[in-house]
């Protein structure tokens, strides 16, 4: 394996320049071209960075960034065969920022950043003889292969530098910081959720090293520095010292100070944002709804950025159920959501007639309206893929959603398998476990631990009903429609009849008859004859009019429909009918007066003819209420 890797290294830095420049331009293009997965990464960070850049600028910068990774590639292969005369030739140094440095006579810690020359870092004794005169160190990630690991360490460490490995090396380092030495540090990497800090980096939450921080706060004399090259052409750059601009003199301080020094540098200019490695996810891990780590310094990062509150850069998209009923079960794990990830801006998608009333309960900070099925649906799911979201969430259970999740193209793509529903177009599926008998949970509670079994939710969720204002007034509201599935719908005959017990025991009480403009048929049937104490308001509200209608009843009566849960939602006391639908899967989920109504005999689950449930039950349930 060395003698490969020495040989292969050998003939890549005996090609011509412009040769091996070709060779990584046409690798960095058919790279970009033939990982989608990584190119939809290197995009995704860049528009989350630089959201006012056009995608065709993001593009470019991304291209170039996948010829500069195989350029490293390269570079990492053939510089242990390069001259000291060529290097010479090919790198300089700001050999007087350096010298100033040392000439101060204490340690210096090195914060590092992943540029696409960064290897050259270990050839910086070559231009700088009190640099020499150190003990210089750099911190490497051990290979497990013995044979590159022994290729790495005899090649990188040929001009003094020596290699510190993370899991053994920071004795060492610290016996060089002892003696005034030098130890570098590669700042920029993920260590991952096990390891680390909680952080920001770019606005995001991401999990950081401290290591550099951490070594410069050791002692009150270490200076604090970043070194990297200043790309000037194919393996050709100007080293370049620079220290970060630090408030606090902490470790948090310090990793602060370097995470936004990167930070402004990408913003510089095209050319210093395309050399970073950005097909490297920084942003990787907590890709669930759990913040807590081993330690976190997001309180302390928000500060020092000088934020209010933690950024909202992390874009979770949840696509709500069509229906109004299913949209209100669902509240409270978006609520839930929104506690457990405060650094997330969350993403509504729904039916357009949904958007006033989602708009109204303010629980998220984007909406988009689905259009109606038809030509150019495709092509409008499509179209938003160049928003990025992260994480896209199916609270729905047919192909149309999964493939409209499929063309936004969210790396991530949640939602719940069922036994004989397969889902080949989301790639994050929570098989619904066989003791879960899906007739006796509620649909919110599975919906539930689908979010804390898949993506580690801890947060209890909050039923409490929704405050609007809204007067009460004497009134109840009966619900005597559904947009669907008539065996659900109570009969008219039966609505006239309550009406007739009600306006018997409280004359003065007005009675409201609730419903889409497609329930407009049955309420009128059961509003003819009556008095004027008895009000059909079917489609004469939108929801927002309608919750506000809702709110000032006194209670509520209604057939197993999204009005009935708006109503629970709200708060209203409500009597819900229940014949063929099982009130435990789909019933009122909210924290407010409930009684449900099934005819004598009917299982708990339901299955029986609605029909069965007399007017005077109803009747008899609302007066408890009012």
């Amino acid at each position: 394996m060395r003698l490969l890797i020495h040989l292969l290294g050998l003939f890549t830095a005996t090609l011509p320049v412009c040769l091996a420049a070709a060779i990584a331009r046409i690798l960095g293009r058919i790279v970009f071209a033939l990982m989608p997965a990584r190119r939809r990464m290197m995009l995704g960070n860049l528009h989350h960075c630089f959201p006012e850049k056009s995608e065709k600028e993001r593009r470019a910068i991304a291209l170039e960034s996948a010829c500069r990774m195989v350029e490293m590639g390269m570079f990492v292969l053939a510089s242990p065969y390069f001259s000291e005369a060529k290097i010479r030739r090919r790198f300089s140094m700001d050999t007087e920022a350096i010298n100033a440095i040392l000439a101060e006579g204490t340690p210096v810690v090195v914060g590092v950043p992943h540029f696409s020359l960064m290897e050259c870092l270990t050839m910086i004794p070559l231009f700088s003889e009190p640099i020499r005169k150190r003990n210089c160190g750099v911190f490497y990630r051990p290979f497990d292969n013995s044979a590159i690991e022994s290729w790495v360490k005899s090649t990188r460490e040929r001009f003094g530098f020596k290699l510190l490995s993370r899991k053994k090396g920071l004795t060492q380092a610290l016996s060089f910081l002892d003696k005034n030495g030098i130890v570098c540090v590669l700042f920029d990497q993920s260590p991952g959720q096990r390891r680390g800090v909680t952080s920001l980096f770019g606005k995001r939450v991401v999990t950081n090293s401290m290591l550099a921080g951490t070594l410069a706060a050791g002692k009150s004399d270490t200076q604090l520095t970043t070194v990297y090259c200043e790309r000037r052409g194919f393996w050709k750059g100007h080293i370049r010292i620079e220290k970060p601009e630090v408030t606090e003199n902490s470790a948090v301080g310090y990793t602060i100070a370097l995470n936004r020094w990167l930070e402004a540098k990408l913003a510089e200019n095209d050319n210093l944002c395309a050399d970073w490695l950005w097909m490297h996810n920084r942003w990787k891990g907590f890709n669930g709804f759990n913040l807590e780590h081993r330690k976190s310094i997001l309180d302390e990062s928000v500060r020092l950025y000088g934020y209010k509150e933690i950024p909202r850069e992390k874009r979770i998209w949840i696509r709500l159920p069509n229906w109004l009923g299913d949209i209100v079960m669902a509240f409270p794990l978006i609520q839930t959501i929104r506690a457990a990830r405060p650094d997330a801006q969350i993403t509504l998608l729904a039916r357009k007639h949904f958007l006033p009333m989602l708009e109204m309960l303010g629980v998220a900070d984007r909406l988009i309206a689905l259009p109606p099925k038809g030509k150019g649906y495709w092509k409008f799911c499509r179209d938003l893929r160049t928003e990025y979201p992260d994480q896209h969430f199916l609270f729905t259970n047919s192909l149309r959603g999964d493939r409209e999740a499929q063309l936004i193209g969210a790396p991530q793509r949640y939602g719940m398998l069922r036994k004989g529903y397969p889902r080949p177009l989301i790639n994050r599926k929570w098989n619904v476990p066989q003791d879960l008998d899906l007739t006796r949970n509620h649909q919110t509670l599975v919906w539930a631990r689908w979010l804390r079994e898949a993506c580690g939710l801890k947060q209890e969720l909050d039923f409490s009903p929704i405050a609007i204002d809204a007067e009460k007034q004497m009134r109840i509201g009966l619900i005597c429609g559904t947009e669907n599935s008539p065996e659900k719908r109570w009969p008219v005959e039966r609505w006239r009849e309550l009406v007739a017990l009600l306006q018997k025991a409280r004359p003065e009480l007005q009675i409201y008859l609730f419903g889409t403009a497609k329930d407009g048929a049955i309420t009128a049937q059961v509003a003819e004859g009556q008095n004027a104490n008895v009000i059909d308001r079917a489609g004469k509200t939108d929801l927002p009019a309608y919750m506000r209608e809702l709110a000032s009843c006194r209670a509520i009566c209604g057939n197993d429909t999204g009005g009935m849960h708006l109503a629970n939602m709200l708060g209203v006391p409500v009597v819900g009918i229940f014949g063929p639908t099982n009130p435990v899967r789909t019933g009122p989920i909210f924290n407010a007066p409930v009684n449900i109504l099934q005819p004598e005999g009917c299982p708990p689950t339901g299955g029986a003819d609605i029909r069965g449930v007399s007017a005077d039950r109803a009747c008899a349930a609302l007066e408890k209420f009012l």
